[in-house]
């Protein structure tokens, strides 16, 4: 397994070598004050519909145009920015947010309680994960312009984080159903004439925005390129003045003169276990079957290996910045094959079995190199099906995989939750339901401090020991940068939020 693997990276390396040579020195970037800012995301765009948002990479493009009713700072602390102060009742099913008055969306209508009531209402009843993060929210009432209450169903730990991200984003009320143009009071509106939809967006600086000097660049253009190789040769030519890059690019990003940096956003990658009732291939009912799999994945060589070292092995789904993080529970499954097929033949499978799972090769080669290899080490048997890359997402969605390669999360234990483990969690999308899950999920929900962080260690606990899915690492995701910007990098953003961008001094 292991000289595969160095094999596999060695070769990706060499191609991304190869394609950008000598073009190390025109990294020069063209990011300043009054300038441009060129990024690259390597996700697509789904829709300007708030209620459709991804979250991950695809925050990007929604930030430049919507502001959210608040940020967060770097240890996760809600702090100010539509919303001006916030205060939970004593249930913690009620959220008073007070509003700042002096803001206007670029077609000229106030932003105010009511644009509000309306956003979070329209956003939580879509389908997309942005939605999922705030589908507690039952009302929402306004008592003045610049008042809003938010009634829960259930109280919410991670509501405030979530507003300050997409699902706290706020666009005109008039623009709230699948628009073409976005409209929104950010720091920049969309550019049609430097756009064209599924590759590049082009935003021009709010003269009206109320907070210009967070945001510095004139100009912010955003290409949509999913192709590591074509975001690392868009870097090293200067095109590009900051993007992510996959590990094994990392030397070559840095022999072209550019800075890297790292952040752990909480994003937990490995084999995930969509099928948990057995639907698809019965044999994933079986909790030994599922521990069979999380037994015969070599995390620590994967890292070593096709991840350069940029991650940390982990066999749960919360991370050590997370309240539900369990030290101990990382060593629950070491890698042992023998004891794979032995849990196999217990559960009846002495054979194995067989599973199609969507082919990742054009993005995620190693890893998927990797795991077909790894599970075929102790008889599962993996058909790979070859599907556009754009319908990946989708497809998982509608349940059609019962398991595959994926990599979610966040360092906000109730975010991870609401994204993986919920009978309604996006990425639950057979809608298991654990009752023991349930009950824990409820006593959460209306606990706070020593009592919360008691049971969430609880169910992370039960989730480990379900084998709910087989992950193999908390991902350290990579940034490069022209040294002509600079960039901050911030954990509870899956990407680096757009006030983090400064023109290098």
């Amino acid at each position: 397994m292991k000289r595969k693997l160095i094999l596999a990276g060695a070769l990706s390396l060499a191609l991304s070598l190869s394609a950008c040579g000598g073009s190390g020195g025109a990294a020069s970037g063209g990011a300043k004050a009054g300038g441009t800012l060129n990024l690259a995301s390597s996700q697509a765009l789904k829709s300007w519909d708030l209620a459709e948002a991804g979250m991950g990479n695809a925050e990007q493009y929604y930030e430049p145009v919507f502001d959210a009713l608040l940020h967060m700072d770097s240890k996760g602390a809600p702090t100010a920015n539509l919303a001006t102060s916030w205060q939970y009742d004593a249930t913690l099913t009620t959220l008073t947010l007070k509003l700042r008055t002096d803001v206007k969306f670029s077609d000229g209508t106030p932003l105010d309680a009511e644009a509000v009531k309306a956003n979070l209402l329209h956003t939580k009843a879509g389908k997309g994960e942005a939605a999922a993060l705030i589908k507690a929210i039952s009302d929402v009432q306004v008592t003045d312009p610049a008042t809003v209450l938010v009634k829960l169903s259930t109280p919410t730990p991670s509501l405030l984080r979530s507003l300050a991200n997409v699902p706290g984003m706020i666009a005109s009320t008039k623009s709230l159903t699948s628009p073409q143009v976005p409209v929104g009071s950010g720091p920049y509106t969309l550019d049609p004439a430097a756009t064209t939809a599924g590759t590049e967006y082009g935003f021009v600086a709010n003269p009206n925005y109320w907070d210009k000097s967070s945001y510095p660049f004139a100009k912010v253009d955003i290409k949509t390129m999913s192709d590591p190789t074509a975001r690392t040769n868009a870097l090293l030519s200067g095109q590009l003045d900051s993007a992510s890059i996959s590990p094994d690019r990392v030397d070559a990003v840095k022999a072209g003169g550019l800075k890297v940096d790292t952040v752990t956003p909480g994003v937990v990658e490995g084999l995930y276990i969509w099928d948990k009732k057995g639907t698809i291939v019965p044999a994933l009912a079986d909790v030994r079957v599922r521990q069979a799999l999380n037994y015969a994945f070599d995390s620590a060589s994967i890292v070593k290996i096709a991840k350069k070292g940029l991650g940390t092995p982990t066999a749960q789904h919360f991370t050590s910045d997370s309240e539900a993080f369990v030290p101990e529970l990382d060593q629950t499954y070491k890698y042992d094959p023998a004891k794979a097929k032995a849990l196999l033949a217990e559960a009846g499978y002495p054979n194995g079995f067989d599973v199609v799972m969507p082919d990742i090769s054009s993005l995620f080669p190693e890893m998927q190199a990797a795991m077909v290899e790894q599970l075929g080490n102790i008889g599962v048997r993996v058909k790979l099906d070859k599907i556009p890359f754009d319908q990946f997402m989708p497809s998982i969605l509608a349940g059609k995989y019962a398991m595959s390669y994926f990599k979610t999360g966040g360092v906000d234990p109730w975010i991870a939750i609401q994204l993986i483990v919920s009978k309604q969690a996006t990425w639950n999308p057979l809608h298991y339901e654990d009752k023991h899950v349930t009950d824990l999920l409820s006593r959460i929900s209306a606990s706070t401090g020593s009592a919360q962080v008691a049971l969430y260690k609880e169910l992370n606990t039960y989730l480990v020991q379900q084998a709910w899915d087989a992950p193999w690492d908390v991902v350290k995701d990579v940034y490069a940068s022209s040294k002509n910007v600079q960039v901050t990098m911030h954990p509870f953003y899956q990407t680096p939020p757009l006030f983090n961008f400064k023109p290098a001094s």
